[in-house]
């Protein structure tokens, strides 16, 4: 009998092993992902290279849905063309998108996101006036620098975006976005590393 005990007792604790080993492994990465969150660059275990973030905040439901993807791959061409040649030595930007919904308050709320993500640099959006109007001051606050193209007007209810306004705001999209990797890769060649103040300072 209490060899059998012993079997059991020993079987019992070959399981629980590995499960106690998995939620330490768990733990230890969570604490490094929110570490992550509150510096200015972010590398994980079996990552190659630094990143920095280039935040996005732009419509990707509801009516402003064929804003958004017309902009978001303009905006990730700029960052692979960046990361492709080398422009910020050690560092590879990644875009990170939030949906505003071209809502004043969510867009607002997707900007105290942005601001609170440390690995973001700098900020493209919102694309219309009320949503930039809103998250502008928050964004500013927190020192992200950013571009907001405000001279874009939705479409009324029941009505589709016109192909030629889609085309050149991916156009300017991808100008704005190089225009801030540009000052991004500025920042870093002169003081080794990104910063949102540095890179703001660049882009003067």
């Amino acid at each position: 009998m209490k060899a059998a005990r012993r079997v059991a007792g020993l079987t019992l604790h070959k399981l629980l092993l590995p499960l106690f080993l998995c939620s330490l492994l768990f733990i230890l990465y969570s604490l490094l992902s929110a570490l992550c969150s509150f510096r200015s660059v972010c590398v994980l275990p079996g990552d190659a290279a630094l990143v920095v973030k280039l935040g996005v905040i732009a419509p990707f439901e509801g009516t402003g849905r064929p804003l958004g993807y017309a902009v978001l791959p303009a905006i990730k061409a700029a960052a692979q063309e960046a990361n492709a040649r080398g422009d910020l030595g050690p560092y590879r930007v990644l875009v990170v998108a939030f949906n505003d919904d071209l809502d004043p308050p969510r867009a607002a709320e997707q900007a105290r996101a942005l601001a609170l993500d440390g690995a973001v640099v700098a900020v493209l959006g919102p694309w219309t006036r009320p949503a930039a109007e809103a998250a502008g001051p928050i964004l500013a606050g927190a020192g992200l620098p950013f571009v907001a193209r405000a001279d874009l007007i939705a479409p009324a209810w029941g009505e589709k975006w016109d192909d030629a306004t889609l085309a050149a705001a991916a156009d300017r999209a991808g100008e704005d976005a190089r225009r801030l990797l540009r000052g991004l890769a500025a920042d870093i060649r002169r003081h080794g590393r990104p910063s949102r103040a540095g890179t703001a300072a660049a882009l003067r």
